[in-house]
C-alpha cells in the first residue's frame, strides 16, 4: 500500500470517527408515527395515540437527561457496528442508555 492511500485511509477513518461522535452528541428522532402503527395499519387510535404520547415522554426524558449518559453508551444505544440505527424509538434508546448506565453501578467480581 502506498504512503499515499494510507494516509486517506487514515483521514477516511479518523473522519468517519468524528461524525459517529458527532452524531452522538445529539439526541436522535424516529419516525414513532411508523413505530407506533406497527407492521399494519389496523392498530386503534387510542393504543396509537397512547403509543405516540409514552414515545414523547421518553423524546423528553432523552432531551433533559441526555448529557449525564456517557458519551459511548450513547454512541452504543444510537449505532450498531454497520452505522445503522439499532433502536426504532425513544423509548428503546433510553431504556438502552439506562441499562448501560446501571451495568457501570454493579459491583466489580
Amino acid at each position: 500500500m502506498t504512503k499515499l492511500s494510507m494516509l486517506l485511509s487514515l483521514a477516511a477513518i479518523s473522519l468517519g470517527a468524528q461524525a459517529v461522535a458527532a452524531a452522538a452528541d445529539d439526541v436522535p428522532m424516529f419516525d414513532v408515527s411508523r413505530t407506533c402503527r406497527g407492521e399494519t395499519q389496523s392498530v386503534p387510535e387510542a393504543a396509537f395515540k397512547s403509543c405516540l404520547a409514552d414515545e414523547q415522554g421518553a423524546r423528553e426524558t432523552l432531551v433533559s437527561q441526555w448529557r449525564q449518559f456517557a458519551p459511548e453508551n450513547r454512541a452504543n444505544c444510537t449505532q450498531t457496528e454497520t452505522g445503522i440505527t439499532g433502536v426504532r424509538s425513544s423509548i428503546e434508546l433510553l431504556t438502552c442508555l439506562q441499562m448501560a448506565k446501571d451495568v457501570k453501578s454493579l459491583p466489580k467480581e
